[in-house]
């Protein structure tokens, strides 16, 4: 049997034509030129080349090669003579080949004549075959239609007496004949040049490519506003207004230098911009959105995480709830990612709670993994815990003390007056502050700490130095009549060196006349007893118990017994024992693993402390052998020390919603505190996941833009565009795959709906392989992911003209 030698190219354009696709082809024939697509070019052996090089026609197309493979080839499946009934000169044509035309051999005779080898130049299109003596013509066998000859196409001509002056002409003149030519002559040049179809879709594809280029440009410009917390709209944005806002004027300074925002923006090529309020509230929306996925993911691959949070008011009066959680991250550091900010109308221990989960359920995230709460101890954000500005709150004299210092900062400071006044006192007094602030300052509702500064301020004014105390063993130290009386003499001191006037005790209360009426007793008869007994004793006895209560929750006692494993060479049988009753930790492993890592660490490193000790088993990789051991790292770096993140979150809270914006939404400022505070991931969005979700958001409100390409199957007969991608890679569907699916079928020219499945009571389900449908059909569905919305224009040899296809899912029947 012979062989040939065959070179496999693969082409560079992966197309068919229309016809291409009309024609069956057997696995028998050509079975590595189907494969892959490709173009294939035969070498023969030595001894057949001159047979096979006057086979070949002259007008053979040919194709440049990227990938080369050598491979044999039967020349039994390989059969070029047009008499065989499984021979195909389409897909011959398009490998190269032209018709066959057989020199060196025997022409038989037939009725006393034979064909002659000198008509294959007066007649090209001819073909002889062999095996059934006849001739064929190689156009109308590759494009046949209605009107071809079947003599030429299927039966083969044999009347040889006839055939140059009669037959062969007549049939190069029919109309089914030239209608195979210009096919074929269209075939060739669309090999050259392309087709009208790829033109058509190289344009969109242009079409599509300057659409998500513009759209771009506008997510940079929001995301330049968000992370530099600047304004993003202005307060008149038409075309009279001299400011348009950041965010326009941005762009119009873009359009300088950038082709793209000069043609949609300034000079409206599309009519339609994408930069009204609720379009930049969208994309700001699925821009934060994308970091907030980011942001859980790796919270999720974490494992256990603590949360902190805290809440303040903003200058619209709302109350918002900062969320951070932190966690540990894969190189042992510790990590503190922003939540959002969410408004709530009540910050009670049982409003808080709800949003707190809410906010977890709808992330994603499970609270039995919080290892750690921080919350501040000088807001109401403890539940059931009382604070410290709470408690004081509750001393009434207590409360006036803040109530007086508010109102003396609001006389001073709403008159520029009175305050030129204060600052002249100042340079005739020649009063030293002791580097203090030389103003009065203002409360803040949310942080104690402020009201501290704010009652330093006043003091330091005043040149009176304030006592502090830092541990309960001293508080309760001072609550002594000793204590009181050296408070009192102080005061009474600093009050007559201001002239101040005496203290008076507070009037009496009159009783209701309904319960008898009269005025009430007074307990305490001396104004010393009574600043002792209602205002100092009350007010340090608040302070003893709460911070007594916060060192009892904090169990500041596991925290030491994980420092002294993590520190100390040698470490207490008690600690390992308090960290396996407290998280389940084992005892003995943890021993092991620690007593191993200290001594390690010892060969390389004489500074001793955690956090080295951290960094020697995050950079020598040494996490897989203690399993333990870093589980409890995590755990320590994932136990939150304070609430400095939520602090500075305020921060960034008061410069997103100044007093020019505090008609801000709560979605807009979320989004913009997120994607601000957040700066790092914020700069590493990929912007095409942005466009395709809102490409795909956008089929629901009707579409403006084109933000997907038009992808080919089948050639010229289905033109796929993707309007929803869907979820994982492209499935393999195999025979007796069930595939669930809605679609909408659609007239091209006149819109009008054909069919549509969401009417249904159930979806569409097809089982591959059986083709009780259109084979159309399987072919749309193979081409999707599950999840997917896709459009496809089917050419009417289908039956289809228009498509909307949404695969459910699919697996095996």
């Amino acid at each position: 049997m012979d062989k040939f030698l065959v070179k496999i190219s693969k082409s560079k354009k992966n197309t068919k034509t229309n016809a291409e696709k009309n024609v069956g082809l057997s696995e028998e024939n050509l079975h590595s030129i189907e494969k892959k697509r490709s173009k294939i070019d035969i070498v023969p052996n030595t001894k057949d080349i001159n047979q096979i090089q006057n086979a070949v026609s002259s007008d053979v197309v040919t194709s440049k090669s990227d990938q080369i493979t050598n491979t044999l080839l039967e020349s039994d499946n390989f059969i070029r003579d047009p008499g065989e009934k499984s021979t195909n000169s389409l897909i011959l044509f398009s490998s190269g080949f032209g018709p066959y035309q057989p020199n060196n051999i025997i022409f038989p005779q037939h009725s006393g004549r034979k064909f002659r080898p000198e008509w294959y130049s007066s007649f090209p299109w001819i073909e002889y075959s062999p095996s059934s003596n006849s001739a064929f013509c190689f156009y109308c066998r590759a494009f046949p239609s209605n009107t071809s000859d079947p003599t030429f196409v299927s039966v083969g001509f044999k009347q040889w007496s006839k055939a140059s002056y009669k037959s062969f002409p007549q049939h190069e003149k029919s109309f089914g004949h030239k209608e195979a030519s210009a096919k074929l002559a269209g075939y060739k040049s669309s090999k050259k040049s392309g087709s009208i179809i790829s033109k058509v879709n190289t344009h969109h594809q242009q079409i599509v490519a300057d659409n998500r280029a513009y759209l771009k440009c506008i997510l940079d410009s929001l995301l330049y506003c968000a992370r530099q917390s600047i304004a993003v709209r202005g307060h008149r944005e038409d075309e009279d207004s001299s400011n348009k806002g950041n965010f326009l004027e941005l762009l119009t300074l873009r359009a300088n230098d950038n082709d793209i925002i000069q043609r949609y923006f300034i000079e409206k090529e599309k009519t339609f911009r994408y930069v009204s309020g609720d379009y930049t509230n969208t994309f700001l929306e699925y821009l934060a959105n994308i970091v907030i996925k980011n942001i859980i993911d790796n919270v999720i691959a974490a494992g256990i995480f603590s949360i902190i949070v805290d809440e303040t008011q903003d200058l619209s009066r709302h109350e918002q709830v900062a969320i951070i959680i932190r966690y540990a991250t894969k190189d042992l550091s510790p990590a503190e990612v922003f939540l959002g900010f969410y408004e709530t109308e009540t910050t009670d221990g049982e409003t808080l709670s709800m949003l707190i989960k809410s906010t977890f359920v709808s992330h994603g995230l499970k609270i039995e993994n919080i290892r750690g709460q921080c919350y501040d101890g000088a807001a109401l954000m403890r539940g059931s815990y009382r604070s410290i500005r709470n408690l004081a709150k509750q001393v009434s004299y207590v409360r006036n003390v803040f109530g007086t210092l508010n109102t003396l900062h609001n006389f001073i400071g709403a008159s520029s007056k009175r305050h030129a006044i204060f600052e002249k006192m100042y340079s005739v007094l020649n009063v030293s502050t002791c580097d203090g602030p030389k103003t009065l300052k203002s409360l803040s509702d949310t942080r104690w700490s402020c009201r501290l500064d704010a009652l330093k301020a006043v003091l330091l004014n005043f040149q009176t130095v304030s006592m502090a105390k830092e541990t309960i063993q001293e508080l309760c130290n001072m609550r002594c009549e000793e204590s009181f009386n050296n408070t009192w003499n102080e005061v009474d001191i600093l009050r007559k060196q201001y002239n101040v006037s005496s203290s008076i005790l507070p009037r009496k209360q009159k009783i209701p006349a309904k319960l008898g009426g009269g005025l009430k007793e007074v307990e305490n008869t001396t104004i010393n007893k009574h600043y002792k007994i209602n205002i100092y004793f009350a007010v340090l006895d608040n302070i003893i118990n709460d911070m007594g209560e916060r060192f009892e929750e904090n169990n500041l006692y596991v925290l030491n017994c994980m420092q002294d494993i993590l520190l100390n060479d040698m470490p207490n049988n008690n600690s390992f024992k308090e960290i396996n009753k407290m998280y389940g930790f084992d005892e003995y492993n943890l021993k092991a693993e620690t007593t191993i890592l200290n001594r390690m660490y010892k060969t390389v490193h004489d500074q001793n402390n955690v956090q080295s000790k951290i960094n020697f088993i995050a950079s020598e990789n040494y996490k897989a052998g203690f399993p333990t051991l870093t589980r409890l790292i995590q755990l320590f770096i994932t136990i939150p020390t304070n609430s400095a993140s939520c602090e500075r979150s305020f921060s960034c809270l008061r410069r997103l919603k100044t007093y020019l914006r505090t008609t801000m939404g709560q979605s807009r400022l979320n989004s913009l505190g997120i994607l601000q505070i957040e700066r790092e991931r914020s700069s590493l969005i990929d912007k095409d996941k942005v466009i395709d979700k809102f490409s795909a958001a956008a089929e629901c409100r009707g579409r403006r833009l084109l933000l997907h390409s038009m992808e080919s199957i089948n050639d010229d007969k289905i033109q796929k565009t993707l309007l929803t991608p869907g979820i994982g890679g492209q499935p393999t569907f195999s025979n007796g795959t069930k595939v669930s699916f809605h679609f909408v079928t659609r007239v091209v020219s006149t819109n009008s709906v054909v069919d549509d499945s969401y009417k249904w009571p159930k979806h569409m389900e097809i089982v591959l392989g059986k083709k009780f449908k259109l084979e159309v059909w399987e072919t749309i569905l193979k081409s999707m992911r599950e999840g997917e919305i896709s459009k496809f224009i089917v050419h009417k040899s289908c039956f289809i003209t228009s498509l909307v296809a949404h695969l459910i899912q699919f697996g095996l029947a």
